[in-house]
């Protein structure tokens, strides 16, 4: 091996440990010899990102870009950072699309393919994501990674080919009977063709299947969880809170198998059952809001980290108490509680 790759593999390294300082100096080995070497930019580029530096990182990858005009890899992380990072949608589809001519590799490929698809979605451009999506080799053509695989059919369901991402997401579910990320999707795929009967069929098979596994290091315990959600209810009007304060807060794994056996998603984060405050005028009584849910399995599953979790219980128990107060998820989405 080369001086140039053992620094860089080194470098590599480095920053997988978040030796940040170490991968720098692997880095400024090469970059003093070769102050254009795309490769060592782009490690620099990498460091950058890791601490929280995503402008000076765009500097990096503009010339490493610029140093190999073949290479793609550059424009794809520069794609991934306006998006990311910086919130610049529409300019990270440019590179995108520079990153998918460039590819020269199978997996450079399909990272371009996928994420310039997302992004067009992201973009409203749905026809555009199906003639990027269209690039790509039917499903029985390549092996891909079950991950890949799971992206790309959640992909060809938000470009509304619905029939590509049913023949994806059921590809995944032979293969392994218990992978309940296939099952959702292929639920999804059966609600959006208006197949009740399929989509509760194939939910079901997503309760059972998280039903059986256990959560993996959780981010909090239930305890906490009802500290949180205490908390998020403090944030609301002193007029709000004493027409909820004793509306009890639980705390369940999943939604009830009956509520699923009549169409619930069984990904829900969380519901309130009763009669809604703005109902309770027309119905006649006080408003008989029995409780509020919070499914604990679910929201794990869609955190980062605890400080993610919190922000999910938060927003998923204003939500619930929204619709109580008669909101609409339209209402809802214009508060940022979608």
């Amino acid at each position: 091996m080369s001086d140039t790759n053992l620094h860089l593999e080194t470098g590599w390294k480095c920053l997988e440990e978040g030796d940040f300082a170490g991968a720098r100096r692997q880095a400024d080995r090469e970059i003093g010899d070769d102050p254009q070497n795309p490769e060592a930019l782009l490690l620099l580029a990498a460091c950058c990102r890791g601490e929280g530096k995503p402008e000076k990182a765009m500097e990096l990858l503009e010339q490493a870009l610029v140093a190999d005009a073949e290479w793609g890899a550059p424009a794809l992380w520069m794609a991934e950072v306006l998006a990311e990072d910086l919130g610049r949608t529409a300019e990270a589809l440019k590179y995108a699309g520079v990153a998918l001519d460039r590819a020269d590799e199978e997996s450079e490929f399909l990272d371009a393919v996928v994420l310039k698809a997302g992004l067009e979605i992201q973009l409203g451009k749905v026809k555009a994501a199906q003639a990027t999506l269209a690039e790509l080799p039917p499903a029985h053509e390549v092996k891909l990674p079950d991950e890949l695989s799971l992206d790309l059919a959640y992909l060809f369901l938000d470009a509304s080919l619905t029939g590509d991402a049913e023949g994806r997401f059921r590809a995944l579910a032979d293969a392994d009977a218990n992978d309940a990320e296939a099952w959702y999707g292929l639920g999804l795929c059966a609600e959006a063709n208006q197949d009740e009967a399929g989509k509760r069929k194939a939910w079901l098979r997503v309760l059972a299947i998280d039903g059986d596994s256990s959560l993996q290091d959780p981010h909090m315990s239930e305890a906490e969880m009802a500290e949180v959600a205490e908390s998020a209810l403090k944030e609301l009007p002193e007029p709000t809170r004493k027409l909820i304060q004793n509306v009890p807060i639980l705390i369940v794994d999943l939604p009830a198998r009956e509520e699923v056996e009549q169409g619930m998603d069984p990904r829900l984060l969380g519901m309130f059952e009763g009669t809604a405050y703005s109902d309770s005028a027309s119905l006649g009584g006080a408003p008989q809001l029995t409780q509020i849910l919070l499914f604990r399995k679910n929201l794990e599953r869609m955190a980062f980290d605890s400080e993610d979790l919190r922000e999910q219980i938060r927003i998923t128990l204003l939500h619930e108490t929204g619709h109580f107060f008669g909101m609409s998820e339209e209402d809802l989405a214009d508060v940022g509680l979608d």
